[in-house]
């Protein structure tokens, strides 16, 4: 059997205590506070918890003893992180070659290349995604990087919270296998390790049983594994071909304001990149989100569901600003904006339904996307625009004339 060492750099990003980070990002006010998040058990919470022994799956009576009347306790929102968790993926999608998310909070990544084409050290490359998600995004990530995705995945877990872990030196990382318990191994559940524990105490032990004796005792994923902890890729990368979701977003570092133009410019502009991705996939969507972040951290989200999917840039483009004119306050000062498109699926120009007329006009409308994007494409800059934009346009206009005649 010949197989030949992994010459691949991947990325396993995992959020850190993402529930908790989630409520924080809702509410900043629980910053440095003993936060967990509880569904009949604790599922997640702030290290300041996990320093004084809560962990997932603590009973919340036994959380309760623990920090006495120092804590919060809040019920999980699985519909906002899962938002907060689509926007992240969103974002390493422009920023690496392959994702494969893994679960809500964590993700796999290819980088082979990335940080010699930006002329940058790995090192660096890493911290800059570590920074733009936090900065962009508000949640802490670690990242372990390795030429394999299970010794990535085993290597974020170090240096946790926001920590950065690269090995490549094959001395070093057979010492620090030596010390790491079989139990670190992805996969490797309570009865796997209790099978192995006259054998494998530590890492170093699982990758020293023979490769046969090891398939033959548990099961052929254990090979798989002790194949990617010898610099040899097992587990494919599969680039996720689904996309539930995309969005933009932008921060506006030191120009805060509430200045409705201002405002309404940022999230045409989103709108614009976000629809033009929208043609270029061939998806249509079933939700608008807007969030928008206020200066004191706290972010406000409104949706709008739609009935049936939809590719219609008017439609689309007017429930938006629906959403804006509805929520906007005056008197709040902004600090970031954000629209994402949910509930994505295919668009099926060829479909029929009882609305047939309204069917055409949308596949006609269709091609008319499809052929000014192309054209957008070859001569860059966004040549062409649609009306609608200009009327915004217009407004923005008259909005600006009729204060300046005030002052």
């Amino acid at each position: 059997m010949l197989l030949k060492k992994s010459k691949k750099v991947f990325i396993h990003i995992d959020c850190d205590s993402f529930f908790a980070s989630c409520e924080i990002l809702k509410n900043p006010s629980l910053k440095n506070k003993f936060v967990c998040v509880w569904w009949d058990i604790i599922v997640a919470c702030t290290y300041n918890c996990k320093d004084l022994g809560i962990k997932t799956w603590t009973p919340i009576w036994e959380a309760q003893k623990i920090l006495k009347w120092n804590w919060v306790f809040l019920n999980w929102d699985h519909w906002f992180y899962e938002k907060i968790s689509y926007q992240i993926f969103d974002y390493l999608n422009d920023k690496v070659l392959s994702l494969e998310p893994f679960s809500i909070d964590e993700a796999f990544c290819e980088i082979t290349w990335l940080p010699e084409l930006y002329k940058i050290s790995l090192y660096k490359y890493l911290k800059n995604i570590q920074n733009w998600i936090l900065k962009d995004i508000w949640i802490p990530v670690s990242i372990g990087c390795a030429e394999t995705k299970i010794k990535a995945k085993i290597y974020s877990k170090i240096n946790k919270p926001f920590g950065i872990y690269i090995w490549f030196n094959l001395k070093q990382e057979i010492l620090l296998f030596k010390e790491l318990s079989i139990k670190k191994i992805p996969f490797v559940w309570k009865a796997t390790s209790k099978k192995l524990e006259k054998e494998a105490k530590t890492i170093y032990d699982f990758i020293s049983i023979w490769f046969w004796s090891l398939k033959e005792q548990i099961w052929k994923s254990a090979t798989d594994l002790r194949l990617e902890l010898v610099w040899i890729n097992a587990f494919l990368l599969k680039k996720s071909d689904t996309i539930k979701s995309m969005s933009r977003t932008r921060s506006f570092n030191h120009n805060l304001n509430s200045n409705k133009i201002f405002l309404t410019n940022q999230l045409k502009e989103h709108f614009e990149r976000l629809f033009e991705n929208l043609i270029e996939k061939n998806l249509e969507t079933k939700t608008i989100s807007l969030l928008l972040r206020t200066k004191d951290f706290k972010t406000l989200i409104f949706d709008y569901q739609l009935q049936e999917h939809t590719n219609d840039r008017f439609f689309l483009f007017s429930k938006l600003f629906t959403l804006f004119e509805i929520n906007y306050n005056k008197d709040t000062i902004y600090r970031s904006t954000w629209v994402i498109f949910g509930k994505l699926k295919n668009y099926l120009p060829e479909q029929k339904n009882i609305f047939e007329n309204i069917s055409l006009w949308n596949r006609n409308n269709y091609t008319l996307y499809k052929t000014i994007e192309n054209i957008n494409n070859k001569y860059w800059n966004h040549k062409i625009s649609f009306w609608t934009s200009l009327l915004w346009v217009w407004e923005d206009l008259k909005l600006w004339i009729k204060t300046n005649k005030t002052l």
